[in-house]
């Protein structure tokens, strides 16, 4: 019985041990392709800093173009919530968070616009300054 519970003991380290060290392998995996990744993105992200703004209008597919659209439309939506929540809230927090909304919201629009524009897409005009 003592020698089945060593060798049932040596078998059960020995797999301890070998997953151990294949879950640190697939551990080293992950770490080298998300430099890997990471060196793919900054050498992406200085390029296209790189292009004129005719170049990157093209490199919109119909997808990207769509989500623009809809993150505009939302954005526009959260201002107007953001609005009447600081003018119509019972509480002095709820108005405070629709001003913050409203601010938020309304910085983002901002920036998407400008994406927008640099990309040669048309976004909904309504309140989107």
């Amino acid at each position: 019985m003592k020698t089945k519970f060593n060798i049932l003991s040596r078998f059960g380290i020995i797999g301890l041990t070998i997953g151990s060290l294949c879950f640190a392998g697939g551990a080293m995996a992950q770490t080298e392709s998300k430099k890997k990744s990471d060196a793919a993105v900054n050498s992406e992200v200085a390029t296209t800093k790189e292009k004129p703004s005719s170049a990157q209008s093209s490199s919109l597919g119909e997808k990207d173009k769509t989500f623009l659209k809809k993150a505009a439309k939302g954005g526009i939506m959260e201002v107007a919530m953001g609005k009447l929540a600081s003018e119509q809230g019972q509480s002095a927090e709820v108005k405070k968070f629709g001003e913050r909304m409203v601010t938020d919201h309304s910085k983002a629009n901002d920036e998407l616009k400008s994406i927008a524009k640099k990309k040669g897409v048309k976004l909904p005009s309504k309140d989107l300054s």
